[in-house]
């Protein structure tokens, strides 16, 4: 064989080879429905031998409750102790595709009746982690008699595949290295897809010209970044939830748009998030999360060693979308009942929520991660939410509205005659929080200035203790500016 002959040999073993994924998105179906894309969090434990945040939790409360857990619970609690696990590397899930039939003879209702996703991890090789995951959900809930596990071939990658009679035909796990890439998949031939796309015969979502074009905006790579195709969504559920899909974009005014990229990250301690959409009028890019407003009042509140987002958001309108779209995804009986239902809680405790409270809310949103979490759980963090005008009103209004909330969940109880899985209550000094059996979880309090909230009623006394005097401080006579552009800002 002379050099031309090896030199296209070479060639062609390059191509259906594929080039190697630098990045989980290069392993990613660009046609797909949602796509999540993570950096290791900063405040994570990256040591890959040391026990997950999620894991070391899920295992805690276990003891503590002494619950016996069925196969389906086991499962899920393997899922989200796989998931602290993720948030350890830089990873991609998406969701392929779905499907729901009618799930009742009439055709009403729906569930399930397809579902394909991906993970895609950079591990640089080193799987065990993973792996051990695997293992304990492997021995804790498949039987012999209704569970299978065969090794499988895609390209010259070797992938483990499970089959458990007890789950529906479509809910297929699998999982494998690709080269630096460890790869777990739900559905029938979804890990043979991604070895497609590692191969080039399937365009990755790196490759898709529009989100590529966006993602060169960043100078530094995102954090997070969510891609959400829109019309995708809407054409492949619409047809089997009865247009409710549509209506859940409808309520945020998206139903014409094509897709969404979210973006989030640092710039120094300050976090931004910023979207660009898509449609047939061309791209839209907007700033909710500034990292150069300079708010002197605002930043006074946060401990210069933690990190911070201000949103710029109307509360006044942000929370009844938020509730009017997870309402559109329910059937029309549900929709009236609810409305029915708060309707009533109104006219009994005599307040008008919109009024009373959300009318009187300001636009400013601020979060920060003080007081660390001790697993350093990445959604443990302190809000404050700006009251800008009538705080007494505000205040008795939410007083009346959690109290009528803890004897709601406690007449439920009795009505069943059984404990309240979960509690709502009130300590002497105004702090409200949600008692989970023996743990202490979300607490909230109310100033004349903010709506404070912390991940446990501890967290949130030790940041009173040390910010408390100044949250009823006026605002500075300074306006709210923009710091000068950093050499490397967010938007290019």
């Amino acid at each position: 064989m002379n050099s031309r002959s090896v030199l296209c040999c070479i060639a062609l073993g390059t191509l259906v080879a594929g080039a190697s994924a630098a990045e989980p998105l290069d392993l990613i179906p660009a046609d797909n429905l949602l796509c999540w894309k993570g950096l290791p969090l900063p405040d994570v434990d990256r040591s890959p031998e040391g026990p997950s945040s999620l894991g070391t939790l899920i295992d805690l409360f276990g003891r503590i409750s002494g619950q016996q857990l069925g196969p389906k619970e086991q499962l899920t609690i393997r899922i989200f102790e796989t998931l602290g696990v993720v948030a350890r590397y830089p990873f991609a899930v998406a969701l392929i595709d779905t499907r729901a039939t009618g799930a009742r003879e009439d055709g009403s209702g729906s569930k399930v009746d397809r579902l394909r996703i991906a993970a895609v991890i950079k591990t640089d090789g080193d799987s065990a982690p993973f792996l051990r995951i695997i293992q304990k959900t492997v021995r804790s809930t498949t039987d012999a008699g209704v569970a299978s596990l065969s090794r499988k071939q895609a390209g010259k990658w070797t992938y483990q595949e499970l089959r458990d009679s007890r789950l529906p035909p479509w809910c297929v796990i699998a999982w494998g290295q690709l080269d630096e890439h460890f790869v777990i998949t739900v559905g029938q031939g979804v890990w043979e897809q991604i070895a497609e796309v590692a191969t080039g015969r399937q365009r990755s979502m790196n490759a898709d010209p529009w989100v590529a074009a966006v993602r060169k905006q960043y100078q530094a790579e995102p954090l997070i970044e969510v891609v959400v195709s829109i019309q995708r969504i809407r054409k492949r559920l619409d047809p089997f939830v009865k247009g409710r899909a549509t209506g859940f974009f409808r309520v945020w005014d998206s139903a014409e748009v094509e897709r969404v990229h979210w973006a989030l990250g640092f710039e120094g301690r300050a976090l931004y998030c910023i979207t660009n959409s898509h449609s047939a009028r061309g791209d839209v890019r907007r700033v909710y999360a500034d990292p150069r407003l300079a708010d002197e009042h605002l930043l006074s509140l946060v401990p210069q060693e933690s990190r911070y987002a201000v949103y710029n958001v109307r509360v006044a309108r942000f929370l009844p979308r938020l509730i009017s779209s997870f309402y559109a995804t329910r059937s029309n009986r549900e929709r009236q009942q609810a409305t029915a239902l708060w309707n009533k809680v109104q006219r009994d405790l005599g307040i008008d929520a919109q009024r009373d409270v959300l009318d009187n809310m300001g636009r400013r949103i601020l979060l920060h991660n003080y007081p660390r979490h001790p697993l350093h759980l990445p959604l443990a963090f302190t809000t404050l939410i700006e009251i800008q005008h009538n705080p007494e009103q505000v205040r008795a209004s939410l007083e009346k509205l959690c109290t009528a909330w803890q004897e709601a969940i406690d007449r439920s109880a009795a009505d069943e005659d059984r404990p309240a899985p979960a509690r709502l209550e009130r300590d002497d000094d105004g702090i409200w929080f949600v008692q989970f059996g023996p743990v202490a979880g979300l607490a909230w309090t109310f100033t004349d200035r903010y709506i404070v909230a912390s991940w446990s009623p501890k967290a949130l006394r030790e940041y009173l203790e040390r910010f408390g005097d100044r949250l009823d401080d006026p605002p500075t006579t300074h306006a709210a500016r923009r710091r000068p552009p950093a050499a490397a800002r967010p938007g290019g």
